[in-house]
């Protein structure tokens, strides 16, 4: 499967989960989203999120290394409201990239991190979010 093929497969998920019936269909589509999202295939350009526990970074993966290991690098953002929460997320990348692995959980996870509790990566959106309270 492609990455476009991938993200195809992705989006008719979740245009299907917004029809559902029965508890035992939505849990049914909620299944089938959860494992598009695990088969999903990066490709160079794909847009992603860093997720920090409760801070976001928005991302875009440069380089696809093997089937299994990927970099990405950061996004420039611009803080429109910092104790909002509103950032403007630019094209441009920015940093040092950061390796990130697939694990047998289908979960993309920092290179050298476990995959319990460690940084995660979301390869089916964008977004940059950092957490004021810290």
């Amino acid at each position: 499967m492609t990455s476009k093929e991938s993200f195809e497969r992705l989006r008719e998920v979740e245009a299907r989960l917004k029809d559902w019936s029965t508890l035992e269909e939505r849990d049914a589509l909620e299944k089938e989203h959860d494992q598009a999202i695990r088969e999903l295939v990066p490709d160079v350009g794909v847009k992603c999120t860093i997720v920090y526990y409760s801070d976001y970074r928005a991302a875009t993966v440069t380089q696809v290394l093997t089937g299994h290991k990927i970099a990405v690098r950061f996004n420039s953002t611009n803080c429109i409201d910092y104790f909002g929460g509103r950032y403007e997320i630019r094209p441009e990348l920015e940093g040092e990239e950061r390796i990130f692995t697939k694990r047998r959980n289908g979960k993309w996870i920092a290179d050298g991190h476990l995959s319990k509790d460690g940084v995660r990566l979301a390869l089916h959106y964008q977004r940059h979010y950092i957490d004021p309270s810290f």
